[in-house]
């Protein structure tokens, strides 16, 4: 159903909500005029007899939508239709999950017995949502996404705790979950279904254990239900589930580096965070590209997070097997990454013009801190300051703001850096140095804006 066709059967809804209001008023009014023409003249000193309100005021038939926004109807509504049933299925499932780990711990019964019984569970809540669909479409919704959620979980541990099937096979049963899923959300069209359904099975079995053992079976299960998020992101046009499945996704990949991560995995490591690097960017620009629609500021800031992510994610996987610092070498690899980008932006994409001003902005402070990284003392000074004008003399011929105050500000930072950090370390020399350069940049720029303010002030609109 299309978002036309949704507000169009809103529409409808509405329409006839105002139907029945109108035709319940004229009714009271009919009575009213009846009881007036029955109703005896009233007598001197009447008037001022403090008239009794009739229960035609407060009739039980009065419309529900008639209920101001915030009453207390209208927070019952809310917890009884929307947020008890939520509520309630993501308790069950992770009790489902707990009570499965419980049978471990205790060892009640046979690891293929438990499997057994939590597929049972999960098939059970998928043949009550399909009986209650008729009538309670929601909550059938509701039960469905419980129902995937928990065979997700269940499928994983049976190969993860207990090998009771081949990878092949565990492999096979999640895609199949994963398309069904995606089919019957976009039948359903619900998105709790992809949010409960598909999200929720991410923090089940990491709730559950941390496995870190198995890390990359773990972030194998996380990018095939994110592969269902991305297509039913594009399908429908889901963009909330996207952006939560991206926090929860780096999140999981960042917190397992920091506690867990070993260098052995460094080969697994780099893939996952390829794949999600990757499939994130498609989720949030694929969409309005394939369309022809200019991005959106919810699409450009996914985009941004995702690559600041990314780039977190490979200091953390890259820094911490090797002795020597390496963090430079990344973010030179970032720095090329995003004027790569910037430049696929600038030809394929010209009136994306605020994503390619990020992604120059992102290859210009990933060279900063490079050279940074990279050496010290004297050298990083006269380097910063050769960046500051090349910067400042592109913003000139192409007459683009955003570069000369870039230029500024990388000026005034290396003046900050000479006067803090390397007062200290500097010879005299190279003070001297440092700040007749530093000072005469700086005349050069004020130079320049005075005699082309007008230039400045009228600049066409910046690439």
């Amino acid at each position: 159903m299309t978002d036309e066709q949704k507000k169009i059967l809103q529409l409808e809804q509405e329409l006839e909500k105002l139907s029945s209001q109108i035709n319940f008023y004229r009714k009271q009014v009919n009575e009213l005029k009846e009881s007036v023409a029955t109703k005896p003249a009233i007598t001197p000193g009447e008037e001022n007899t403090p008239v009794k309100k009739k229960d035609w005021q407060f009739t039980a038939e009065k419309p529900v939508s008639s209920f101001k926004p915030g009453h207390s109807s209208g927070l019952e509504s809310f917890i009884g239709l929307k947020l008890l049933h939520l509520t309630g299925i993501v308790v069950l499932v992770i009790g489902i999950s707990i009570g499965v780990k419980y049978a471990v711990d205790k060892e009640l019964i046979s690891p293929t017995a438990r499997i057994i019984m939590a597929y049972t569970a999960g098939l059970i809540l998928f043949a009550l949502s399909i009986r209650l669909k008729k009538k309670f479409i929601l909550f059938s919704a509701i039960l469905f996404s419980g129902a995937m959620a928990s065979l997700y979980f269940t499928s994983y541990a049976a190969f993860v705790y207990y090998q009771l099937f081949p990878f092949a096979v565990v492999f096979i049963l999640m895609v199949i979950i994963t398309i069904f899923t995606a089919y019957s959300a976009i039948i359903y069209d619900k998105q709790e279904i992809a949010i409960l359904g598909m999200i929720g099975a991410y923090g089940i079995p990491f709730l559950i254990s941390t496995n870190s053992e198995r890390a990359d079976l773990f972030f194998a299960y996380i990018i095939l239900i994110n592969i269902g998020i991305v297509f039913l992101s594009y399908k429908k046009i889901w963009k909330a589930m996207v952006r939560l499945a991206m926090l929860v996704s780096w999140t999981l990949f960042i917190g397992w580096a920091i506690a867990k991560y070993d260098s052995n995995f460094q080969t697994e490591a780099t893939i996952i965070m390829l794949v999600f690097y990757t499939m994130f960017t498609i989720a949030s620009l694929g969409f309005s590209i394939s369309k022809k629609e200019t991005l959106g500021f919810i699409e450009l800031q996914l985009f941004l997070l995702n690559s600041i992510l990314a780039f977190a994610a490979a200091l953390l996987i890259f820094t911490s097997s090797v002795e020597n610092n390496t963090a430079a070498t990344i973010t030179g690899i970032a720095c090329i990454v995003f004027s790569i980008q910037s430049l696929i932006a600038k030809v394929i994409l010209p009136k994306e013009k605020l994503l390619f001003k990020y992604l120059a902005a992102f290859a210009l402070l990933s060279l900063v801190f490079y050279v940074g990284m990279s050496w010290d003392g004297v050298t990083v000074t006269m380097t910063w300051l050769g960046i500051a004008v090349a910067l400042f003399a592109t913003g000139i011929f192409t007459k683009t703001a955003w570069l000369r105050l870039m230029a500024i500000l990388l000026t005034g930072a290396t003046l900050l850096k000479l006067i803090i950090v390397d007062r200290v370390n500097f010879t005299t020399e190279q003070k001297i140095v440092s700040y007749i350069s530093i000072g005469v940049l700086l005349l050069l720029l004020s130079f320049f804006y005075q005699k082309y303010r007008e230039r400045f002030s009228d600049d066409a609109p910046t690439p």
